[in-house]
């Protein structure tokens, strides 16, 4: 048998359409466009948090749809919470609704493999009424969550995760926490950060984040955070 040369060879990129290839478009001149720019899984995630402890029904307008931000939801409306998928009152553009109400235990919530449900739901579950129980696809039980279990922990919220600091895990919800000063270890996700300070308001002495470890990661994302927070009303103290 024998090999065909590499100029006999067929090129994949140069032998014409394939089902496979995505023809990216060409211009063959200026471009003037206007272009609507997909919204983010960080700010949506953060924004349906902030929603659904609210003292009242508000809008999350253009939120992002993808996988990450349904489980946010759906985990969301396990614990009570009315989420409304449509227009919003402006007739343009898809808006959810969000319907706080009393957060309710003896639920489970599925998060996928996705980092800002994993951590910034359990601090919401502290706030119920009952167990609520956290599992995700298998690569999920790899990804730390140290920082939020202990973080809550030392908030006085019990939680089962079998000395893991992973998923699966209870969060035993006793309808509230009184918050206060805690100390994290936050050098491996910035998560564990925003997670504590998202549900802060709802907690009775809000709380005060300390983080003990290496470098914190991404500050923009914490950033994010507290520019959120401050947006609907929350005082942050830097």
């Amino acid at each position: 048998m024998t090999a065909a040369s590499p100029a006999q060879q067929p090129d994949p990129l140069l032998s014409g359409p394939s089902d496979d290839l995505w023809p990216a478009p060409f211009a063959r001149g200026a471009v003037d466009a206007t272009v609507t720019v997909p919204g983010s899984k960080s700010v949506t995630n953060r924004g349906l948090i902030l929603a659904a402890l609210a003292a009242e029904p508000g809008w999350l307008r253009r939120p992002l749809r993808s996988r990450d931000t349904l489980l946010m939801a759906e985990g969301l409306r396990a614990l009570g919470v009315g989420i409304e998928e449509g227009v919003g009152p402006d007739g343009t553009g898809e808006a959810w609704r969000i319907i706080p109400a009393p957060l309710r235990g003896h639920a489970s919530v599925d998060v996928g493999n996705a980092g800002t449900v994993m951590r910034f739901l359990p601090p919401v579950a502290a706030l119920a009424d009952g167990p609520v129980r956290f599992d995700g696809d298998p690569r999920s039980h790899e990804r730390p969550l140290h920082g939020v279990i202990d973080g809550l922990r030392a908030l006085g919220a019990r939680i089962e995760d079998d000395g893991r600091g992973a998923l699966p895990m209870t969060v035993h919800g006793s309808g509230g926490l009184d918050g206060g000063t805690v100390e994290i270890d936050a050098s491996s996700s910035s998560q564990f950060v925003s997670a504590l300070l998202l549900s802060a308001p709802r907690f009775n002495q809000g709380v005060e984040v300390r983080h003990v470890g290496a470098t914190l990661p991404s500050l923009p994302h914490i950033r994010m955070t507290v520019d959120m927070l401050r947006a609907v009303g929350a005082q942050v103290d830097e």
